[in-house]
């Protein structure tokens, strides 16, 4: 791997040594939206989910791309994350998918920002703001959560109309949209059958109301893929935009490619007698000689320390065990059935190599988690080169 040279925050340029790094293929990202929004069909916006460092891949790059590609919308979680947009030069319309404090409604107002509105502590302060003599004659942005069964945030769909008519007689506040969250979309047809017919009849005696609110969205990226029902006019497409399969039969419906790779390289290298342990707590006990290879890279950068003694690596285009417990900065693997094996070799410990893959879904599942964890916990210290 090449230096790599970034520049910090205040301006100052520096190297990079440490030699663990992942890519993040833009194109591929590319061609991941273009399969989302062909698939959602030409009547559905789309608001691709960028919150968490656009999971990992790096919130203003992704949100560039997708700037780029006409999105409609793009979902962060929380005001920090808008404002960052906001300041790297990002037009797009961005909305605050958590629940926020009332301090933060004057940033929303200054910045454009559309924020999420559940509860009468931000209505409240919306309106006092409205009547200052500095901010006289606002209009902050919202859009409505109604909580159908998720049971976090959101106003229960029971008492959702009446907020929605507080909501719409109030001058200050312009009602851009209204949504729900599923808790359980890819498991459990039934409850979200129930959570989806619980929303449209909120959907339709707002309708009955007379009330017009432009935006209306449910679908997540399982939804998306295989719950036209949710569509809606806006679908949310997160874990699908970067390459990821939330359910094992996706890739039947929808062929994307993964955004991320993550890659490091032989640091070092030993020979081992048969009856060595290898890391803590002793979990490995060599039964042959063998070579064993440690990486720069543990569970601090994000590489799941559920995967000891459990996952593999790729190295010469082959596959090596990982062997004893993940450290918090380094990784062993058994290389002694690969010849040639030196000091500097790439690693691929997410991506393509040769012949082979590794998949981040499969990773996860060894690890006990899902995707959207084990890809959100790779850390900042672990540099990203875009492609």
């Amino acid at each position: 791997m090449k230096e790599l040279t970034v520049k910090t925050r205040n301006g100052i340029t520096r190297t990079r040594y440490r030699p663990t790094w992942a890519e993040v293929d833009l194109k591929a990202l590319e061609h991941n939206y273009i399969k989302v929004k062909r698939l959602a069909g030409k009547d559905v916006q789309m608001m691709a989910v960028v919150k968490a460092n656009a999971y990992g891949h790096g919130t203003v790059e992704v949100s560039k791309v997708l700037e780029g590609m006409g999105v409609n919308y793009l979902g962060v979680a929380t005001t920090d994350e808008a404002v960052r947009l906001r300041d790297h030069g990002i037009k797009t319309p961005i909305l605050v998918l958590g629940s926020v404090l009332p301090e933060e409604v004057r940033i929303a107002k200054d910045r454009d920002i559309t924020l999420t509105l559940c509860n009468h502590d931000i209505l409240k302060e919306i309106k006092a703001l409205a009547k200052s003599e500095e901010d006289r004659g606002i209009r902050v942005k919202v859009h409505i959560k109604v909580d159908t069964g998720m049971g976090r945030i959101g106003v229960w769909h029971e008492d959702a109309l009446h907020f929605v008519k507080e909501v719409s007689n109030e001058k200050s506040i312009t009602l851009e949209g209204i949504y729900t969250h599923f808790s359980s979309a890819g498991r459990d047809e039934f409850f979200t059958a129930y959570q989806m017919e619980s929303f449209e009849r909120l959907l339709a005696a707002i309708e009955k109301s007379w009330i017009k609110i432009p935006l209306r969205h449910a679908a997540n990226s399982i939804a998306t893929v295989d719950y036209k029902r949710a569509h809606l006019n806006l679908a949310r497409p997160g874990l699908i935009i970067y390459g990821m399969y939330p359910k094992y039969t996706f890739p039947k419906l929808i062929k994307l490619k993964p955004v991320l790779s993550l890659k490091t390289r032989v640091v070092f290298l030993k020979d081992i007698p048969p009856g060595r342990s290898i890391s803590y707590g002793r979990t490995f006990i060599s039964q042959r000689h063998t070579k064993i290879a440690t990486l720069p890279i543990g569970y601090a950068d994000g590489y799941h320390r559920g995967l000891s003694n459990k996952a593999e690596v790729l190295i010469h285009g082959q596959y090596a065990s990982i062997v004893g417990k993940i450290t918090m900065d380094q990784t062993m693997i058994d290389v002694g059935h690969i010849r040639g094996v030196k000091i500097g070799d790439e690693v691929v410990l997410i991506g393509k190599q040769g012949h082979h893959e590794i998949r981040i879904e499969k990773l996860a599942r060894l690890a006990g988690t899902i995707a959207y964890d084990f890809i959100c916990a790779i850390s900042n210290r672990v540099p990203r080169i875009y492609k």
